[in-house]
């Protein structure tokens, strides 16, 4: 009983390990010995430029400004801000910007963001749609480093670098910060070897003609579009150079609510497209098992790890360390937890706090998906 306890142990072990170290560093060093093509740019195709924005009055008029200042030119860009059933003076605030060439997209009735993606794109003139979110700033150059790939033909879609800003005032900006530096070496490895699994929507653009309406109970549209894309033939890259820059969630809750949602949307994903995303059929779904699905389960791994732990404590020393080690990493967490709670700073207790926060959205984030919640009623909004 003891060996087969044992072998699990390690069996979980390895999974954890492959997914946190052994994989990115595999794909990072594959990655190391492609070059990066260059790229020419020689015509400057029409955009279509659309955010979806939800009660965003506090910011929209800032998003519309940063996109205006782009060194794209105006003349080839269509923008088109779909705010459907916001409440406050959003809609209001994109129709002052109509002389200005903003084509606002209105109505009462909210049914979610994916929805407004299909109505927006339907109604887009451009050979390329770029995606963004209402408080995702670009730089200047960002359309012209997303859009100057589409000269290749295999190319289908390009994600740009998201950039969390740092800033001591919000609490998940350290976390967040560290995350997407991390997301982003592993995106460019796996660019370089083919395609990455998933774009993220704060900065995505297509070829209009690979994007196909999208069930409006999807969340995670931009994981639904990168697949389409794969499915259709064409690759979808990482270009670090067209950046755009974010605010992280002011505090750890509003981080907690949007993890949840992103990660109801991944696990609802892996069960619309599960025959597609066998790990053991195709390279993708191998790659999506280890980047995204492992992440979104994680929290099963770790109390699996912890539990078998306890069984094997008077094997070795070795167990007995791991135990005293992962003991002390989650009273670090909750240590950090209370001090957040008194609104004091967690210190060298944040990034343990943090990845416990992160794994405890995974786990309500499948509680979602179990209980089927529907995506509008667990949309909360973040303070901007």
């Amino acid at each position: 009983m003891t060996s087969l306890i044992e072998s699990f142990f390690w069996f979980i072990f390895f999974l954890i390990c492959f997914h946190y170290f052994i994989f990115n560093l595999i794909v990072i060093v594959l990655g190391s010995f492609k070059n990066d093509k260059r790229v020419n740019q020689t015509r400057l195709p029409k955009i279509s430029f659309i955010v979806a924005a939800y009660n965003e009055e506090r910011i929209i008029a800032q998003k519309i400004e940063n996109d205006l200042q782009s060194d794209y030119p105006q003349e080839h860009i269509q923008y088109i801000i779909v705010s459907d059933g916001s409440q406050d003076n959003t809609h209001q605030i994109v129709e002052s910007y109509a002389n200005r060439g903003i084509i606002s997209l209105y109505q009462p009735q909210r049914q979610g963001k994916t929805a407004a993606l299909n109505r927006a794109v339907a109604q887009a003139t451009g050979e390329i749609v770029v995606f963004s979110d209402a408080n995702s700033m670009f730089r200047k150059d960002a359309l012209h480093q997303l859009v100057k790939h589409f000269h290749d033909d295999d190319i289908g879609g390009v994600c740009g670098r998201k950039s969390v800003l740092s800033n001591q005032d919000r609490k998940a900006s350290l976390g967040d910060h560290l995350y997407w530096n991390y997301e982003s070496s592993l995106k460019q490895a796996e660019s370089k070897l083919g395609s990455i699994p998933t774009a993220d929507g704060e900065i995505f653009a297509l070829r209009k003609e690979l994007y196909s309406p999208i069930d409006p109970k999807m969340i995670n549209d931009d994981m639904v579009i990168t697949f389409n894309i794969l499915q259709a033939g064409k690759r979808v890259i990482y270009e670090k150079n067209a950046i755009t820059e974010e605010e992280a969630s002011i505090n750890l809750k509003d981080d907690f609510n949007v993890k949840s949602r992103m990660i109801y949307g991944g696990i609802q994903f892996i069960t619309q497209y599960q025959n597609e995303l066998n790990p053991l059929r195709t390279w993708f779904g191998f790659q999506f098992f280890i980047h995204k699905t492992l992440r979104y389960f994680m929290w099963i791994l770790l109390i699996a790890v912890y539990i078998t732990n306890i069984f094997l404590l008077s094997k070795n020393v070795f167990y007995f360390t791991f135990f005293c080690l992962q003991s002390l990493f989650y009273l670090m967490a909750l240590i950090g937890y209370i001090l957040d709670k008194k609104n004091r700073a967690p210190g060298i207790f944040y990034l343990p706090y943090y990845y416990c926060n992160v794994n405890l959205a995974a786990y309500k984030g499948y509680q979602y998906f179990l209980k089927q919640q529907s995506t509008i009623n667990i949309w909360t909004k973040a303070e901007r």
